[in-house]
């Protein structure tokens, strides 16, 4: 089962890598896990999104700088202590993320319309254990970053 769950991972890997591949190039991977985060958990400190994205504390500070740049994020006062800074995404944030998902759902849908119709619906059918993997590998972000 230990190979299978590799080969499965790797299928996996491959398939995120078509739907990357057809992102817009004007915003950098990192740039990108990090709206997603913020997205997800909301307002975070600088140095907490550092943590989460894996990155140097002035390597955030610079993104989050492009990130406001672009409209993308935005530096705001924490309303429980107004000496913490927090980066949040905007709106024009959320519809750059949700048109990132949009390019890459299309890149997989594509493929998947090629599929015949018995292995459309073993795909189909995983799909239930496709999103717990999705919740699962939030879990994990979570937990590290948290």
């Amino acid at each position: 089962m230990a190979d299978h769950g590799f080969l499965l991972g790797e299928t996996l890997f491959g398939l995120a890598a078509v739907a990357i591949r057809r992102r817009d190039r004007g915003l950098g991977l990192t740039a990108a896990s990090t709206l997603v985060t913020l997205e997800r958990t909301g307002p975070r400190r600088l140095t907490d999104l550092a943590v989460s994205e894996e990155v140097t504390q002035p390597s955030m500070t610079v993104l989050v700088t492009q990130l406001e740049g672009l409209g993308l994020a935005e530096r705001r006062r924490d309303p429980a202590d107004a000496r913490v800074v927090l980066v949040a995404i905007t709106e024009a944030g959320r519809e750059r993320l949700r048109e990132l998902r949009r390019v890459g759902a299309e890149a997989l849908a594509e493929l998947i319309g090629k599929l015949d119709e018995p292995e459309a619906r073993a795909l189909d059918a995983a799909l239930p254990a496709l999103l717990r993997l999705n919740e699962l590998a939030a879990e994990i972000q979570d937990s590290q970053s948290g």
